[in-house]
């Protein structure tokens, strides 16, 4: 059946004749039935189809483009209920704009916080030009259809852009039906990439490309050990670079994830100012207690780990359980990461006495206005932002500290400057995905989990940012499985300060839960005698249930579900039959930030070193908007989390990092890439964001698949420490 979506003329921010003779219409993308007064028009049109004069539409995209096809997704769902034509639409990126509600991208949330709210502006928008056309030849709206931008009564038959001026007259009723699904033509079908055409051809997308008049360009000398203070600097012969315009220190902010201390060269061109950079002489004061090594920091965590810690959950009587003996116990480590982005970060800041415009790759525009106000004193609504696509982000980009300085040194000059970071910048001021280390201990007895314990301790990202809360909010979740799965059930936690910048990376927290506890499953599972699926499908259960989820996305996820995607990776990989010779095979499967996804590797160890072959994946993400897309989405997150768990990971030496370029810092290379095959579920279910779920569950997959080949346990990433890759 159709759904009815209920509104009124509040809802609608404005419907408007437009120069050209078509129709723009402002909606609320918030919720159509609130019942607060929203801002008026004049503020801003929250945000807009436009119908054009000959039946093209225009629709904006309120979210920034980080390769996720959100500027594709979201556009397609406004269209579908729209009913045009897809190539009669042209997408553009909005601006910041406070009435287009949150404009983020990050958790995977693009889809599932939008999609109610586009189905019915797109409805709203079809509802106002069947009405002005009924209205021109005097019928009933009832007795009309819409069909590809046309709206048609028997032999009566006009495109939307010939009654789009009629059409910005008309009153909204009390309900609008939206489509039945079953007759979706957009949604559901690939569409490929909007910008795809101007990526191939190189057309100025990126913040890298993008300029205004009169700009010069900054970049920023940065500490060899994390968190330390500029005392002083020498800039003598940095100024003899020709082009350097003006050095000077870049105080940093007391939240460290805001701004960070530094001394920013400015110049007419970015390579007088690499030069310079390199120029500058800083004396620098380091922090006290810095990390020293890797090693230093795995003692620090065995210290942690030998707390109580803050038990954040309890279920029956784990003491008593495991005491009765024959407990597994295993300790696991993960090491910071680098997001590696690949485009640098950039971003131009223009500040005047009274106003500032800022242009640039961000996830959250909305954040670094707030923060741009807080650096130069200029209210939030004076100040623009115009985001570009992302050359890359995995969660970087979530902060503005980059964005920050481009602001603070724009204040200092009152002039544009287009800050760019080199390489080594990108890594030396990172904020990286948490290290941390978990021990459990667990007992299974007559092939059933009884108890399951484990200590987790982590340099929690809320700690590090100064946030509200509990620092185990993205570290530690209480409800990860096979929690309410297992009778006697405990978690505990005990944050790490140190004074590495941390910092959300794709899946953030869940990017090593999910690897250790699947790992562990996976051993657990060996010690029962079971297949490692069988054993996973007993601890889940056999009754379908909605199991609490207190968690990012929450509140809740399916048992029937879970088990519905690792059934379907069964089939997908043979699973129940041997092997190929010199095959072996390695599986994990979890609920992730709100989808359902089961992961199986198959490998083989050629010459001693590590060879994946094919990777299959089964994935419930609810209803699937694009294909194509949803299909890359997995797949990029398998190849993004092969090459983490192969390669990635963060050394120091006497307190400096080691990897300051991609010399030291390994990724998967597209030789090494596996075959990888993916299947979703269908379902009618409300879709769910997959740019981040299939990332975690890869790490347990290959890890366990590795195990297989070498009897060797990965209980500490990366591989390459391990195993040769």
């Amino acid at each position: 059946m159709s759904d009815l979506m209920k509104t009124s003329r509040r809802d609608f921010l404005k419907i408007s004749a437009f120069a050209g003779g078509g129709l723009m219409i402002g909606f609320n993308l918030v919720s159509c039935s609130k019942e607060e007064e929203w801002p008026e028009f004049e503020q801003g049109i929250n945000a807009y189809i436009l119908i054009n004069g000959d039946g093209s539409a225009t629709i904006m995209s309120k979210n920034p483009e980080v390769g996720q096809g959100a500027k594709t997704a979201l556009p397609m769902i406004l269209a579908e209920e729209l009913d045009i034509a897809w190539e009669k639409v042209t997408v553009k990126q909005a601006a910041l704009n406070d009435q287009m509600s949150p404009q983020f991208t990050g958790g995977s949330t693009g889809v599932p916080l939008n999609y109610d709210a586009m189905r019915k502006a797109g409805a709203a928008a079809r509802f106002v030009l069947v009405a002005a056309a009924a209205k021109l030849w005097k019928v009933d709206t009832k007795d009309c259809r819409t069909e590809n931008g046309f709206i048609i009564n028997g032999e009566n038959k006009v495109h939307y852009g010939q009654v789009a001026l009629e059409a910005a007259k008309i009153e909204l009723p009390e309900e609008i039906e939206l489509k039945n699904p079953k007759d979706f033509k957009i949604v559901g079908n690939s569409q490929k990439d909007v910008d795809l055409q101007n990526i191939v051809t190189g057309k100025p997308l990126f913040g890298l490309d993008q300029e205004i008049d009169e700009m010069v360009y900054a970049t920023v000398v940065k500490p060899e050990v994390f968190g330390s203070k500029v005392i002083s600097f020498n800039a003598d012969k940095a100024k003899e670079v020709v082009g350097v315009i003006d050095i000077l220190k870049i105080e940093g902010h007391t939240n460290p994830t805001i701004l960070l201390d530094g001394v920013a060269i400015v110049a007419e061109n970015v390579w007088a100012a690499f030069k310079a950079k390199k120029l500058v002489e800083v004396e620098w004061k380091k922090p006290a207690n810095h990390i020293v090594s890797n090693e230093d920091l795995n003692t620090r965590f065995d210290k942690a780990l030998a707390k109580k810690g803050k038990v954040i959950r309890e279920d029956g009587n784990v003491v008593a359980e495991l005491a009765k003996g024959d407990v597994l116990e295993a300790t696991y480590r993960v090491p910071f990461i680098s997001h590696a982005q690949l485009e640098p970060m950039n971003f131009i800041a223009d500040v005047k006495e009274d106003s500032a415009r800022l242009i640039g790759p961000t996830q959250t525009p909305g954040s670094g206005r707030r923060q741009a106000s807080q650096i130069t004193g200029i209210p939030p609504e004076k100040i623009s932002v115009e985001f570009s696509r992302i050359g890359g982000g995995f969660g970087r980009r979530l902060l503005n500290d980059y964005s920050n300085e481009a602001v603070y040194i724009s204040n200092k000059l009152k002039r544009p400057i287009k800050l760019v970071w080199d390489r080594e910048n990108d890594f030396q001021s990172d904020y990286f995905r948490p290290a941390g280390a978990y021990n459990f201990k667990a007992r299974v007895d007559n092939k059933a989990l009884t108890a399951f314990d484990v200590k987790i301790s982590t340099t929690s990202r809320y700690a590090f940012a100064q946030r509200n809360g509990e620092p185990h909010g993205t570290e530690a979740f209480p409800d990860q499985q096979p929690a309410s799965m297992v009778p006697n059930y405990r978690i505990a936690y005990e944050p790490l300060a140190t004074n590495v910048p941390v910092g959300a990376l794709r899946t953030p927290g869940a990017n090593a839960t999910t690897f250790v506890y699947q790992c562990f499953l996976d051993e657990l599972a060996e010690k029962s005698g079971m297949d490692v699926i069988d054993f996973h499908l007993k601890v889940i259960g056999e009754e379908d249930r909605e199991i609490e989820y207190r968690d990012h996305p929450g509140p809740s996820y399916n048992t029937g579900r879970l088990k519905a995607v690792i059934s379907k990776v069964r089939s997908m990989s043979k699973w129940d039959k041997p092997a190929a010779n010199g095959r072996f095979r390695g599986f994990a499967g979890q609920y992730v930030f709100g989808a359902y996804v089961a992961i199986v590797v198959e490998l083989s160890m050629t010459n001693d070193k590590v060879k994946i072959h094919r990777v299959w994946a089964a994935a419930d993400c609810g209803r699937v908007i694009n294909p194509i897309c949803a299909d890359a989405q997995v797949q990029g997150g398998i190849t993004d989390g092969i090459s983490a768990a192969l390669y990635e990971g963060i050394e120091f030496q006497e307190g400096k990092l080691v990897q300051r370029n991609f010399d030291k810092y390994g990724k998967l290379r597209i030789k090494d890439s596996p075959d990888v095959k993916v299947k979703f579920i269908k379902n009618e279910e409300i879709p769910t964001g997959l740019g981040e779920p299939s990332y975690p569950v890869i790490f347990p997959a290959l890890c366990n698949a590795i195990y297989a080949a070498t009897g060797t346990r990965i209980r500490e990433l990366p591989i390459r420490n391990s195993v040769k890759v």
